[in-house]
């Protein structure tokens, strides 16, 4: 845990309604959600789909927050931070949870809350953040990605031979890297020719090397030019990929 992660503490915002914090850069004022639901309005809305809402709520803060949102989120955009030099993260300031919301629908019972800062050779230094001995997201969490959402057992998994698809995928052995897990081109984000920042890290975690392309190009397959740039950014994994879209076909 980071040193402005801190201890997590609980304030009580309503009856049987707690917000749980779980990191706090200091100097940093949170809104709770009163103010927050105050802030948001149509013309500040960036994204709202999906259980998931993202507002500009101030010129440099951005929060995302809702049923779909995620605490690993918020940990993997401040791993990448604390362990990179120029990958264009963006800047986590708080992050809490605030439940339970009984709710008719399949969302969870805590919509997660993530105030971050707004992003006005980038994945070769992501890689080297290092091996992980585990399949997972950050923390020794759980495989956050969709292809094992209905799945009973996401893991963390040891290796791969210990992952539920054991046996399905390429036999070669893999390095276990740090991956974005949903790279596309709304998530990249373009200023005057350069990438000046990468969103959305809800599916990073620890995968083996192939996982980062496989995914990449799952998502447009050959429509477009897409493919063209990603073999030049990104090893490809053909053999892999070819087995990771038929899985991904018939398991999600």
């Amino acid at each position: 845990m980071s040193s402005r992660e801190g201890k997590q503490t609980t304030q009580l915002v309503d009856y049987e309604l707690q917000v749980n914090v779980h990191c706090l850069v200091p100097g940093f004022t949170i809104p709770f959600p009163d103010s927050v639901n105050k802030k948001v309005n149509a013309s500040n809305t960036i994204l709202n789909w999906g259980g998931v809402k993202i507002a500009k709520i101030s010129p440099t803060v951005v929060v995302k927050f809702g049923s779909h949102v995620t605490l690993s989120e918020a940990k993997s955009m401040m791993s990448v931070e604390q362990n990179t030099e120029t990958v264009p993260v963006p800047k986590v300031f708080a992050c809490y949870s605030y439940g339970p919301i009984h709710r008719d629908n399949y969302g969870s019972l805590f919509d997660t809350y993530i105030f971050m800062s707004l992003l006005n050779g980038y994945l070769s230094e992501l890689r080297k953040i290092g091996n992980s001995n585990y399949i997972g997201s950050v923390d020794l969490g759980p495989v956050t990605d969709p292809i094992l959402e209905s799945h009973p057992i996401q893991g963390p998994f040891e290796t791969e031979e210990a992952n539920v698809l054991a046996g399905m995928l390429s036999q070669n052995r893999h390095q276990i890297l740090f991956t974005h897990g949903d790279l596309r081109l709304q998530n990249i984000m373009i200023k005057d020719g350069c990438v000046s920042g990468i969103l959305d890290w809800k599916f990073s975690g620890w995968y083996p090397e192939y996982w980062e392309f496989s995914k990449a190009l799952h998502v447009w397959k050959w429509q477009n030019d897409w493919t063209e740039y990603l073999v030049q950014i990104l090893q490809p994994y053909y053999s892999e990929y070819a087995v990771h879209s038929f899985l991904t076909e018939t398991l999600w």
